[in-house]
């Protein structure tokens, strides 16, 4: 209770701070005296306000027998006050001063100053302006004077270039806002038709497609007529282009569920139906996004007869074009021998790596693959990628053509090599090893260091020796020893006995810990 208290407390002081600068804030009407004495003299004769004289030194009302143009010595316009008074300071009679009257009672300069601000803030009575002095009243003159347009003609309207412009403008707006709406309304329309005819197409073809998969052996799908397949799918409707792609999504989605003669079936449907054809038209679109469609229905579908089509898409600049082209030939070529992949001349992504990975994996044992032809290859994503099949296809026959190739191929596909030697555990090549243990590269000695372990012999672990004997980076010494004790067990326990300092100490609990052997 008492919180509240206190806290209405401080609103009410904020409020009065608040009060004290809006009404400190209040507009000053005339803010000095040289402006209210030329809003007197302008204004002439303001109600509730008069002025008479009075002698500066007695402060009594001078007499009225003095001023000539008062009778009993009050005026109504500030003006005339200031002529009489004028005229005694001449005539030496008097000094005289101005004293206002407000409502018959005698008040100061600053109370007459505030009576007629508030009369001008109030809109008691209009200040008189240069423009309002006349009498005349300027609305009954207008009223009084014919109207008469300023432009004038057929196309006067458009004589003043900013108007026109404006106008053209203005128009332009509406043109468009109108053309955007119809399109929306067009494109709207048109894609609410689209998928009604692509529902109505589906319910069409789905009876048909499942009478022949259960219904009818593969010799009998291929006997059929012309007239008796088109009684299932009408010729009317298989040239239309949304039914045929209609019927193309339903046997590819059916193909990818089904097995052994179901998918016989279906490619042999695809073919009686003239999809083939279909497909291999998109490879010739413009448009990527078809061409990629029809690139993956003839991997889908096993157009072997497409191939030549495909194969001017292998080195295309689209990407998606360009992977998926590669994909296809790679499935479906009977003879592979990867010159097609050779001569690429855009870098191999790691996703196209392994998606190529996985389709050469799979084919390797049924076909004859060519892969030393990737090593002439001029680009080096693709060099790269042929030493890695080397290394994960297990293509040991391949290791002397990596051998001849390693003198002159750069530092990273050095380091590919020697991973597919570690791999692949042929110590015959331990001089390879050996000189690239002498490398400055970091990550080729790394490397090198790591396959020691496993394939090196008693030249690696000296120089290994000699490698830690300089002190290195904390990683490249990890493998250094690991590397040096699978080699040597002796010169390993001697260098960690000599070799005090944490790193080293470190490493060696790490690498004597039975449950960190692996990691």
């Amino acid at each position: 209770m008492k919180g509240k208290r206190a806290l209405l407390l401080v609103f009410l002081f904020f409020l009065m701070i608040k009060t004290e600068e809006v009404l400190g804030q209040e507009e000053q009407v005339l803010p000095d005296s040289a402006s209210f004495v030329d809003f007197l003299v302008n204004q002439g004769e303001i109600l509730g306000l008069e002025f008479y004289l009075i002698d500066e030194s007695t402060g009594i009302a001078v007499d009225s027998v003095l001023i000539s143009n008062s009778k009993i010595g009050l005026f109504s316009e500030y003006a005339a006050a200031l002529a009489a008074k004028d005229s005694l300071l001449q005539s030496d009679s008097v000094a005289a001063a101005i004293q206002f009257l407000i409502y018959k009672d005698q008040n100061t300069y600053s109370a007459a100053l505030e009576f007629v601000s508030n009369l001008l803030r109030n809109n008691d009575i209009l200040a008189k302006t240069p423009s309002n002095l006349t009498d005349k009243d300027l609305i009954s003159l207008a009223n009084r004077e014919r109207y008469s347009p300023s432009l004038t003609g057929t196309y006067a309207y458009f004589g003043d270039y900013k108007i026109f412009a404006v106008t053209i403008i203005i128009t332009l707006f509406f043109i468009f806002a109108l053309a955007m709406i119809l399109f929306m309304l067009i494109f709207k329309a048109r894609r609410n038709r689209k998928e009604v005819l692509q529902t109505q197409y589906d319910e069409q073809v789905i009876g048909p497609l499942s009478e022949i998969l259960f219904e009818k052996s593969l010799e009998e799908l291929e006997s059929l007529s012309d007239e008796e397949l088109h009684q299932s799918f009408p010729a009317k409707q298989l040239k239309k282009p949304l039914y045929n792609q209609v019927l193309v999504d339903r046997i590819l989605a059916l193909n990818k569920k089904m097995k052994g003669d179901f998918k016989l079936k279906l490619k042999a449907l695809y073919k009686r139906l003239g999809l083939d054809k279909v497909t291999i038209n998109k490879l010739k679109s413009s448009k990527w996004d078809k061409v990629v469609t029809g690139l993956v229905e003839v991997n889908e579908m096993d157009l072997s007869e497409a191939l030549k089509e495909v194969k001017k898409h292998v080195n295309s600049p689209n990407f998606y074009i360009r992977s998926q082209a590669v994909a296809t030939v790679l499935n479906l070529s009977e003879h592979i021998d990867l010159s097609f992949l050779r001569d690429q001349a855009f870098p191999l992504s790691r996703w196209q790596q392994m998606n190529y990975l996985r389709i050469i994996k799979y084919l390797h044992a049924n076909r004859e693959l060519n892969i030393e032809n990737l090593f002439d290859s001029k680009n080096q994503s693709i060099r790269l990628f042929g030493y890695k099949l080397v290394r994960l296809i297990g293509r040991v026959d391949l290791l002397a053509h990596l051998e001849e190739k390693f003198a002159n191929v750069a530092d990273e596909e050095k380091i590919e090599i020697i991973k597919a030697f570690e791999y692949l555990g042929v110590p015959s090549h331990t001089e390879l090893i050996n000189a690239s243990l002498k490398s400055e590269n970091t990550q080729l000695v790394t490397m090198a260091a790591k396959a020691a372990g496993s394939i090196g012999d008693e030249l690696s672990a000296r120089i290994i020796l000699d490698l830690l004997a300089e002190n290195p980076k904390f990683r490249l010494k990890m493998t250094l020893l690991k590397s040096l004790q699978s080699l040597d067990q002796a010169s390993y326990i001697g260098f960690v006995k000599a070799d005090s300092t944490a790193d080293t100490q470190t490493i060696n609990s790490h690498l004597s810990d039975p449950l960190l052997a692996d990691v």
